[in-house]
């Protein structure tokens, strides 16, 4: 089934109010043994930079709370 115009601006508005888009510049060959490494493990890139972002976010979480 596909995506209504209305669904795809949804979208959209909420993608500019709520999230961010973060990026760093590496060398052409570190980015892509880093996708390989990723692709190893059977995730995108994208994924697993978002789980370290998260799991930066919770370890300072804990220990503010220590």
């Amino acid at each position: 089934m596909a995506v209504s115009e209305a669904q795809k601006r949804a979208s959209n508005k909420y993608n500019l109010e709520h999230m961010a888009t973060l990026g760093c510049k590496v060398k052409k060959d570190d980015a892509e043994k880093f996708k390989e490494f990723c692709s190893a493990l059977g995730k995108t890139s994208n994924t697993v930079l978002r789980e370290f972002v998260y799991s930066c976010i919770e370890r300072d979480r804990k220990e503010s709370a220590e």
